[in-house]
């Protein structure tokens, strides 16, 4: 509380105030005399630095000249397992692509059929009518000449 004892006494005009406000004040101002406890300011705990990263090389030996030394058998059957796999799978892709495409091909071919059914039946409807629309008029015709 001592900048604010600092800044009553020093900062503020007093006088100027009515003679209640300065009353409070000068409450204000014992009060803060009769309470002389020192406390400790608060203070962050400190974190512990983040340590930087290490980074070791690894070391192989090289026999011949651009050629490493194979690693330990584990490492090298590892290799062989994720190669093995990575081959599958482009595989596995590659067959359900395929499939897909069968699928979409013959979904294709049913929609196709359906259409040239459809117009075949349209033409024969078109056909029909046709044909009654002649005779309907050739009957037309003799009806008048009669």
């Amino acid at each position: 509380m001592h900048p604010v004892r600092i800044l009553l006494t020093q900062h503020v005009p007093v006088n100027d105030y009515p003679e209640k406000m300065q009353e409070w004040y000068h409450s204000a101002l014992k009060e803060l005399e009769n309470k002389i406890k020192h406390y400790t300011p608060l203070v962050c705990e400190k974190k512990k630095p983040v340590p930087l990263k290490q980074y070791t090389p690894k070391i192989v030996k090289v026999l011949e000249f651009g050629r490493k030394q194979a690693g330990s058998k584990k490492e090298q059957e590892r290799k062989q397992l994720i190669q093995r796999h990575k081959r599958e799978l482009k595989g596995a892709i590659r067959e359900i692509r395929k499939d897909n495409q069968y699928l979409a091909r013959m979904q294709l071919s049913e929609i196709m059929e359906r259409d040239s059914a459809r117009k075949r039946k349209v033409k024969e409807l078109l056909g029909s009518l046709a044909t009654q629309e002649g005779e309907w008029k050739a009957m037309k015709r003799n009806k008048w000449k009669n």
